[in-house]
């Protein structure tokens, strides 16, 4: 067995090309497997702390509980951990900077809350004289204190017709509720922080938190929970609202976070990652199977006489298998060993650059995370691959009789009937080509590896680019706004907005006014999928919907120009139908991106109010094209309506509604050839105005690094898959080449012309170019079909998106392959002695 061994070692070392390509491919295939591992739970780690430090790090929140269903819920089986806060009530505000929350919320939250903030200056409270505020109290409320201030409040519930009002009370019923005072409290600040995720953003109150050592049977609290299993906290949750007596409403699931533990209520949404995640995985598997596989099977092909040799000489079948398993335990694990060192490297760069990238997105870099389970299943994979890979052919070498191993006489298979080749075949590329089809038409297991690789080849490449196509365009929603700057300021700053319109650094810009109303449409007069949508908020035994209707009023020569576009009269409502939605239905969250009116010939009504509406006096023009500028539109799911100036003053005359005098904003929306520059002096040319400049374009600008970090992450991928695949089929067309030595030798021995030695390799680089098109072309289709119904499932709206510079790259890619590697391969051979081929048993 010793010697066998020293024999197969030499066998690798003379053949080190072949060697080396074999040891690339298992080294990029563990390379792949690994690093696909190692990113997603970096990443989901990273997630998991970005979610944690923006909306804390429990599982569910149960709101209003008394002491003794607080301390139920604390020994439940389930939980692991609990900490608390406690309503004391509200303090007035009276000179807050917004409107919208007139109060001071007071909460006493145990340690374990208040060690989850994020504190700005100064300490935490130690006992309950002491409180931290938000910050936000300073730059949106407009009150500044410092660390030391004594606050003085007169506390107690909010009381709305009568009833006991909690935190989380949208500010638009501010005007109607009061404090009803109970106590006087007097608190030291110690500390600020930043603005919690306790605060929804719909509250009316400012949070100011002291501290509580324990439950207060006379409070109401809310118990943040984390459970032993994360992945049941829905589940259990149900169970604990039902035990409890509550209402499904008291309850508040830290989604963001569970769904990084591999959770969510919406059943479609687990089942559509499930199948993208299924179908890359297995993509990725068949990849590396048949690079992995096709290397032994060549090597098991070149060594076959070898082993017929062997045989003649006394080893066993048991003895061939060892020699071919030794060679795949060899080559095993310099690329197991190379693939993961390649792999940890790769993706630490890979972090590095994230990190990079994204320094001003994420409150935390991205960390290499070493999870076990990653390393050991790729591995065994790997493993359980390689010996597959190696056991099929050494099995059927072993089999072959040592004469017919010897002789090398089983791979051509001469039947008694004849092969007729077509004739074109021999108007076109002579006899060389007819002599070639008939060769490879007897020796199919050779050219059919071929075929293979770069069957797989083509399926990866396609398959992984309309994984980056749908991605890409996942993606590209972020950015929703197509205008680079906009300006909106009072009608005393109107002559300077026209100043502005007049810059020669303006592309496009448009000057408009919003008017807000509500549409009473009938249900029916919706598409299907936003009735749905629409009718969440509502009974169903209503009939109407009071939908928002935004009045986008244009210039009058503006307007004319858009009403050429849609076919509409200047006196016509362009009503843009068209918008993003979710449905909510049977555990499923849907997103549509579609049509909102059905029914063209609807008429519905125009409101103020819910009581006082108005038949709309506008014959309406339905389109989906919208001007430049106005494209984000397009993502809302209300109505939005766009109006000439000169009739919506009609229309306000003819409404029966109550104007209010308030002052009238214009927006300028505009591109511009040079935003930066133009931003900041228009920064500075309304600053002291009432009025706001901002820049989508500049908002957005860490949200598109994150965009070109996802695209760099999905093209490495993608030339990776790609590597893998160009390597298989570099390899097997090299190694098919320089085991046909002796039969090209034989034929230049002939008189075999140069140019019909080109003429043969020119047929069969278009033969295995158009065979593996022929098969692998439909295949890819339908992985793309594959994926686009995984994302249509949460996802619906896009058609089929095909990449089509992707398909066209495999097929000219797929030629030049072929034939560079033929090339590079017969060009050696040509130099070669032909004596010298025909007697030369080693490759």
């Amino acid at each position: 067995m010793k010697i066998l061994n020293q024999l197969t070692i030499k066998h690798l070392l003379m053949n080190k090309k072949r060697t080396i390509v074999t040891i690339i491919g298992i080294t990029l295939s563990m390379a792949l497997m690994l690093g696909c591992g190692l990113l997603a739970s970096s990443f989901i780690e990273e997630m998991k702390q970005e979610t944690i430090a923006m909306n804390g790090g429990h599982h569910a929140v149960f709101h209003s509980l008394t002491m003794d269903q607080a301390k139920t819920l604390k020994e439940n089986i389930n939980v692991e951990k609990t900490y608390f806060m406690s309503s004391l009530g509200f303090a007035e505000f009276p000179d807050s900077d917004n409107p919208g929350k007139p109060y001071y919320f007071i909460g006493a939250a145990s340690q374990e809350l208040l060690d989850s903030f994020r504190l700005v200056e100064g300490r935490l409270p130690s006992n309950e004289s002491e409180v931290v505020i938000s910050e936000h109290i300073d730059y949106n409320g407009g009150k500044h204190y410092n660390i030391g201030d004594i606050l003085d409040f007169n506390i107690g519930p909010r009381v709305i017709d009568g009833i006991d009002t909690y935190q989380n009370v949208e500010f638009n019923n501010v005007n109607t509720d009061d404090v009803l005072v109970k106590e006087h409290k007097t608190y030291k600040i110690v500390g600020i922080v930043a603005r919690t995720y306790v605060e929804d953003y719909s509250s009316a109150g400012y949070s100011i938190f002291t501290k509580a050592e324990q439950l207060d049977e006379n409070l109401e609290h809310n118990l943040f929970v984390l459970f032993k299993n994360p992945k049941d906290t829905y589940e259990i949750g149900n169970h604990i609202v039902e035990d409890l007596s509550m209402d499904d409403r008291d309850v508040d699931y830290n989604a963001g976070l569970l769904y990084y533990y591999g959770t969510t209520r919406y059943n479609n949404i687990n089942e559509s990652i499930l199948r993208i995640l299924s179908i890359a995985l297995c993509l990725l598997s068949v990849g590396c199977i048949i690079v992995i596989y096709n290397s032994f099977a060549i090597s098991t092909m070149e060594r076959k006489k070898q082993f017929g040799l062997y045989s003649s000489i006394g080893a066993t079948r048991k003895q061939i298998l060892h020699t071919v398993f030794f060679e795949a335990f060899i080559v095993g694990i310099i690329g197991i060993v190379l693939g993961i060192l390649g792999s940890y490297l790769g993706i630490f760069i890979v972090l590095q650059i994230l990190n990079h990238l994204l320094k001003h997105i994420w409150s935390y870099e991205f960390t290499l995370v070493m999870n076990w389970l990653y390393i050991l299943v790729p591995i065994g994979f790997m493993i359980f691959v390689i010996f597959i890979s190696a056991f099929i052919p050494a099995r059927r070498a072993s089999r072959v009789s040592p004469i017919v191993a010897i002789r090398e006489n089983d791979d051509i298979k001469i039947p008694r009937r004849r092969f007729k080749t077509p004739k074109f075949i021999v108007h076109f590329f002579g006899i060389e080509g007819e002599l070639a089809l008939k060769n490879m038409k007897r020796n199919k297991k050779k050219y059919r590896i071929t075929i293979l690789s770069l069957f797989i080849s083509i399926v990866l490449f396609i398959s992984f680019s309309a994984y980056l196509t749908y991605g890409i365009a996942s993606m590209n929603t972020i950015d929703i706004y197509d205008y680079d700057i906009s300006v909106s300021a009072t009608e005393a700053d109107f002559s300077s907005l026209k100043e502005v319109q007049k810059d020669s650094r303006v592309t496009d810009q448009y000057l408009f006014y919003e008017d807000y109303y509500m549409a009473k449409v009938p249900f029916s007069a919706y598409a299907k999928n936003y009735s749905d949508a629409r009718k969440s908020y509502y009974i169903d035994e209503e009939l109407y919907d009071f939908n928002n209707f935004k009045l986008v009023v244009l210039e009058d020569d503006v307007f004319q120009d858009y009403a050429k576009q849609v076919s509409a009269n200047p006196n016509d409502l362009i009503l843009l139908n068209e918008g993003q939605f979710v449905v909510y239905q049977s555990h499923d969250r849907i997103s549509y991106h579609q049509e909102l009116i059905a029914d063209k010939n609807v008429s519905f009504q125009i409101c103020k109010t819910e009581d006082d509406c108005m038949e709309q006096p506008f014959h309406i023009v339905y389109t989906k094209e919208h001007l430049p500028t106005f494209g984000y539109l397009s993502y809302q799911n209300s109505l939005v309506g766009f109006l000439s100036s000169s009739r919506y003053q009609k229309f306000i005359e003819q409404s029966i509604f109550d104007r209010h005098d308030n002052e009238r904003y214009y927006t300028l929306q505009l591109n511009s050839t040079d935003y930066e520059t133009m931003f900041q002096e228009l920064e500075e040319k309304f600053k002291d105005n009432n009025s706001y400049v901002g820049s989508p374009k500049m908002t957005l600008k860490q949200e598109k690094n994150m965009i070109l970090a996802i695209k760099i992450l999905l093209y490495g991928f993608i030339s990776l898959v790609t590597l893998i695949g160009v390597t298989s089929v570099f390899n097997t067309i090299h190694t098919s080449i320089n085991l046909r030595r002796k039969e090209f030798a034989m034929l230049r021995s002939m008189g075999l012309a140069p140019s019909g030695f080109n003429k043969m390799i020119l047929f069969e680089s278009l033969f295995f170019g158009l065979k593996s098109l022929m098969y692998g072309l439909p295949v890819s289709f339908l992985c793309i079909l594959l994926v686009h119904n995984s994302m249509n499932n949460f996802s619906r709206g896009e058609g089929l998106l095909i990449p089509y510079g992707a398909v066209i790259m495999a097929i000219v890619g797929v030629f030049l392959i072929v034939l560079l590697a033929m090339v590079y391969s017969v060009n050696k051979i040509r130099k070669e002695n032909i004596l010298d081929c025909i007697r030369d048993e080693n490759i």
